[in-house]
This record gives C-alpha cells, sequence and structure tokens, in this order.
C-alpha cells in the first residue's frame, strides 16, 4: 500500500501546485483516454495511454491535454514500474 499512497501523493503533487489546478484536465485525460474503449471487441481504453502518439495526441477532441500529459511525466520518471495507463487512471 505504501507503494499506492505514495504514488498518489505525487500525482497530486503533479497536478496540483502554486502554478494552477490541472486537475480537470486530468480527469479529462482519464475520460478521454477511457472513453475509447468497445465492449464489442475489447479494445482502447486507457490500456497503452495511446493518446501519447498521433493520431490521438493531435486530434482537435484532444485540444489542451498536452498540458496534463506533460505535468504526468516527472511522475512516470518517479514510478517506472507503474505503466501510464495506470498513472492517468489514477
Amino acid at each position: 500500500m505504501a507503494l499506492e499512497d505514495a504514488l498518489k501523493a505525487e500525482i497530486l503533487k503533479a497536478l496540483i501546485s502554486t502554478k494552477g489546478n490541472l486537475a480537470p484536465l486530468g480527469v479529462r485525460l482519464a475520460w478521454h483516454a477511457s472513453g475509447t474503449y468497445s465492449k464489442y471487441d475489447g479494445t482502447g481504453g486507457l490500456d497503452g495511454a495511446t493518446m501519447r502518439f498521433d493520431p490521438e495526441s493531435a486530434d482537435d477532441a484532444n485540444a489542451g491535454i498536452g498540458i496534463v500529459r506533460d505535468a504526468l511525466l516527472a511522475v512516470q520518471q518517479k514510478f517506472p514500474s507503474v505503466s501510464v495507463a495506470d498513472i492517468w487512471g489514477l
């Protein structure tokens, strides 16, 4: 449980700082990434965090999400054993 608590604390620190509150964009990132899931064939969703790559990263519907992706890079570097998708979901 210590890893999970430390991870959550780092995510909060990355999203909420004196520079501003990126939490709403974090929710939007998780929603847009998971909203691609298809219950019919099990594809899409947070798996692989594919919104990091074109064409999804450049899609107009995802405008501005790069800000929160960039903010979470430090978390990804500090916790390399945790997938990008899991960080986005948390």
